[in-house]
């Protein structure tokens, strides 16, 4: 009997083994296909410079320090490469099916935590972000680690899976704002569950709660000035049905369009959780109720916090931000395949679901976020005598300051009321046109495929300027790829 059992056992490991060489595979294709975005080039930005001067870069930035702080240290060790910081995101999502694989068993079982990592991997979202050097895979990561603990504190009441919540409830308020509010939601689901049940051992999790605040107040005066930011001007759009749908819609699609698969797995994957909730009432769901509740918890009670926040104030509310939350979907599905005691039809939704997933985030990977490098080569060539280019939008001014190289261009910006362009220190900022352009000199404006930010800016100059020509640069990596829109100019002064 023994000898059976250890067996079933080397197999369960062998089959977590091959799920996690298969995803550190599938999540490394295609790393370093597109150009840096303007939003890595400012986390590589974030980076660079002493350590003395860490700590107010976070004035220009809307976010907690603890993945700038890894990231600072992996790339010490590494190098400070596009592959080797989008590399971490990468470790970001092993980093999650090691945590479930050796915390999840405690709550599914060593055969119910490889349906569990085999859903995760196919969550089109976390294929997208993972190849993003930015810290939404670690935000995850932390919301995981979270419901992971709150679950098996509520189960145990042990001063060790307190001590594992608390922790990771720290690292998840250090990480990403939404991640740090889907923390708070699940210690308070805790919280009351346990006061609700006249568990006394609720006063310890109050006091981890509470220290954790403690632990937060040195970060408080960065937090209120990010806040102030926020309140100044924020990209995140109204608060309306379309952009909540948005963020059901996100984590199961194309990042930038919505496919035929993508459609079929919107239907199935809510349809399978709805049939989960419903199923959970029943008593032979009884066991897994309330880890099925506790992470739908956490994902609605983190969108609904914010949606509030975002009513009565500015809107926070934002489809990219659902990435932190986003393994809570795999939950209500992992319990209801687990609990489907008919093989086939086990595997059948296991397949549907994981097979679709896993086709719409490969197509992710063929996707380019713009032409940077070939936008500069192209003025380069195309235009030589133009050495001066003036950003409409900080979208292109990061990653062309990125990849300039020896071309000698200087760059350019004006005055705009919203901009995280202060993060770019080559980028040279002024007023007016007329205090970096003199009468008769040629530049060139970018504008990144059709924005309309800072359109007053674009129009103003035109207007002091001789426009000579219009051209795009589209991307040749992929059909239909982003365009930077240019205009060659000549500078004639608002006096003429």
């Amino acid at each position: 009997m023994k000898t059976i059992l250890k067996k079933r056992i080397n197999i369960n490991v062998l089959l977590f083994i091959l799920i996690f060489v298969f995803a550190a595979i599938f999540y490394s294709i295609k790393l370093g296909f597109s150009d840096m975005w303007s939003d890595e080039i400012y986390t590589k930005a974030m980076l660079k410079g002493p350590l003395s001067e860490f700590y107010s870069k976070f004035r220009n930035d809307l976010h907690p320090p603890l993945y700038y702080l890894g990231l600072r240290l992996f790339t010490a060790v590494f190098g400070l490469t596009p592959l080797t910081m989008r590399a971490f995101s990468v470790l970001g999502v092993l980093s999650t099916l090691l945590l479930v694989w050796f915390a999840g068993r405690r709550i599914f079982g060593e055969k119910g935590v490889l349906v569990f990592s085999t859903l995760l991997i196919s969550i089109p979202m976390l294929i997208t972000y993972s190849h993003q050097a930015r810290m939404y895979t670690w935000s995850a990561f932390a919301t995981t680690g979270v419901f992971i603990y709150s679950y098996l504190f509520l189960g145990t009441t042990k001063n060790r899976d307190l001590i594992l919540l608390f922790l990771f409830t720290l690292m998840a308020v250090y990480t990403h704002y939404y991640s740090g509010v889907a923390a708070i939601v699940a210690n308070a689901f805790v919280l009351f569950y346990l006061i609700f049940t006249k568990n006394r051992r609720w006063l310890p999790l109050l006091l981890s709660m509470l220290l954790v605040v403690l632990l937060f107040l040195p970060w408080v005066p960065m937090f209120v000035s990010q806040i102030r930011r926020v309140q100044q001007a924020f990209w995140a759009p109204e608060v309306n049905v379309s952009n909540v749908l948005s963020c059901f819609s996100i984590p199961l699609t194309e990042q930038f369009w919505t496919s035929s698969y993508s459609r079929f797995m919107i239907i199935l994957v809510y349809g399978l959780i709805l049939l989960g909730v419903t199923l959970s009432f029943t008593r032979s769901f009884s066991k897994y109720r309330l880890v099925l509740w506790l992470s739908l918890s956490i994902f609605l009670g983190t969108l609904l916090f914010v949606g509030i926040i975002s009513m009565f104030s500015q809107p926070i509310l934002y489809s990219r931000y659902v990435m932190t939350i986003v393994t809570m979907l795999a939950v209500p599905i992992a319990v209801l395949i687990i609990q489907v005691r008919i093989k086939w039809l086990k595997g059948l939704i296991l397949l549907l679901v994981v097979s679709t997933g896993l086709w719409i985030g490969f197509s992710s990977y063929s996707f380019s976020y713009g032409p940077y490098r070939q936008t500069i080569d192209y003025i380069s060539t195309t235009y030589p005598e133009v050495k001066k280019i003036l950003h409409i939008s900080e979208v292109t001014a990061g990653p062309l300051v990125e990849y300039t190289g020896s071309t000698g261009f200087s760059h350019y910006w004006l005055d705009a009321e919203m901009s995280n362009v202060d993060a770019f220190t080559e980028v040279q900022q002024y007023k007016a046109p007329e205090e970096f352009l003199q009468p008769g000199e040629e530049f060139c404006v970018v504008r990144f495929h059709d924005l309309e930010l800072n359109l007053n800016n674009l129009e103003r100059v035109l207007s002091e300027s001789v426009l000579l020509k219009t051209d795009t640069v589209h991307d040749n990596k992929m059909q239909y790829g982003i365009m930077i829109q240019l205009y060659l100019c000549r500078f004639k002064g608002n006096s003429q």
